[in-house]
């Protein structure tokens, strides 16, 4: 066996300090190399040709539905944008960042204050009126462009602001559902809503306008969000729609602005006979899988009728968005609804306008965003946006929870046809 060499604590301290010296020469040799004018251009011009755009979506709580078809739609826009950028040899590139609103206002002003730290000027998102309203004044300040997908609060229509909306407001929602329920002759509802800026505006647009048309309304019935015990708020359906017969109304309606929660809902309604009435929902419902997949809630919404609006398409633009549903439907295993093709052409109009402007930062960006969008035709059809920022006007297509053998589907029952701002016409589209 070799004897080992004893090396002395002498030997050791000289050792240590020639490496220290060693390592301080190498690392002051290194701080010396000059960056050239070269490294810097091209430091600058790999920023220069990439655009990051934020995405703020409901994952894991909250309109999941949509959120997460979202983000399945902006993952596809951002490659066939990058596929279209170099196509046209452009060396502009998308990055996509998505992050978690978890369905909560103060979770959308928290991340989108992350994002805007990070450098990101544009943000598809948030979904929900009630987290638009939260960082609203927020992306005015850190110079964010807001594009929602979902957001249909009128009083967020605020000319000049940050935020867009490539969707129509309740207003022109509340006119598809006032034509339904004409058409079936409802003279009076019950309003139930939601408490927040989304669903109260949606309430509050369909009691205005079908008391403008000659019916009544009661007081309505909100609820907090979290509520999860609905037997008071049922009770309070039923006393109002009672109220409402004995002034005279003949065809008494409820109108219900809500989300995922209308299963335990419908749960505690399904037990009242008196609440075996015509109900009508809203587009935070429309398609949502949570209702189909409880039997007794899709079992009480099919014998109630029941149909929820949600942006739609013309026969003409179902036809042109098939391929790119096909490619949503391989990854999230469902169709997406308008909403979530929405984001695909928010996505699509953001590139466009990053071209345009030369850069997505400032009041320039946020004009060029404007008029890519009034000259863009994509998925959802032609992007006319109104003073406010907002989709003019759209059609809505009415969808209703039907049997299918053993389970329950959503079935498009009617559609209403928008001419413009004001005027359409209800379409009987199928009958479950």
């Amino acid at each position: 066996m070799a004897r080992r060499a004893k090396i002395r604590p002498l030997a050791l301290r000289r050792m240590a300090a020639h490496h220290a010296i060693t390592l301080f020469l190498l690392v002051g040799l290194l701080a010396s190399v000059p960056v050239t004018r070269g490294d810097a251009a091209r430091s600058a011009g790999a920023q220069q040709n990439q655009l990051v755009v934020g995405a703020l979506l409901d994952l894991s709580r909250g309109w999941t539905s949509l959120g997460r078809a979202s983000r399945v739609t902006l993952r596809l826009a951002a490659a066939d944008a990058n596929v279209t950028l170099a196509r046209r040899g452009s060396p502009l590139r998308v990055e996509l960042r998505i992050v978690d609103a978890e369905g909560e206002p103060p979770v959308a002003l928290r991340q989108l204050r992350r994002l805007a730290a990070a450098g990101v000027h544009v943000v598809v998102g948030p979904q929900k009126s009630s987290e638009v309203a939260a960082v609203r004044r927020a992306a005015t300040k850190l110079g964010v462009v807001i594009i929602s997908q979902g957001s249909t609060a009128h009083s967020l229509a605020v000319a000049g602001d940050n935020v867009l909306r490539f969707v129509p407001d309740d207003v022109r929602e509340g006119e598809a559902v006032v034509a339904l329920m004409r058409l079936h002759g409802i003279d009076a509802i019950v309003p139930v809503w939601r408490r927040d800026a989304g669903n109260a505006g949606l309430a509050r647009s369909v009691r205005r306008q079908i008391g403008a048309l000659g019916g009544r309304a009661s007081k309505g019935v909100p609820y907090a969000p979290k509520t999860s015990m609905f037997k008071g708020v049922v009770s309070s359906i039923s006393g109002q729609a009672a109220q409402l017969r004995a002034a005279g109304a003949k065809h008494v309606g409820v109108y219900l602005a809500a989300f995922d929660e209308v299963v335990d809902l419908f749960h505690a309604a399904r037990s009242e006979s008196t609440l075996q009435l015509p109900w009508y929902g809203s587009d935070g419902v429309a398609l949502t899988t949570r209702l189909l997949d409880d039997r007794s809630a899709a079992a009480f919404a099919h014998s109630v009728g029941y149909p929820n609006p949600i942006v739609g398409l013309s026969d003409s633009l179902v036809k042109r968005s098939r391929p790119l549903v096909a490619r949503v439907r391989r990854r999230l295993g469902r169709d997406p609804d308008a909403f979530a093709l929405t984001a695909y052409d928010a996505l699509r109009i953001v590139a466009d306008a990053r071209q345009r402007a030369g850069t997505s930062e400032g009041g320039r960006f946020r004009r060029a965003v404007v008029a890519a969008a009034s000259a863009h035709v994509g998925v959802t059809g032609r992007m006319t946006l109104n003073r406010a920022g907002d989709r003019a006007y759209g059609n809505f297509d009415f969808w209703s929870v039907c049997p299918a053998q053993a389970k329950f589907r959503w079935v498009r029952t009617f559609e209403y046809a928008a001419r413009r701002p004001g005027s359409g016409r209800i379409m009987t589209r199928a009958h479950c």
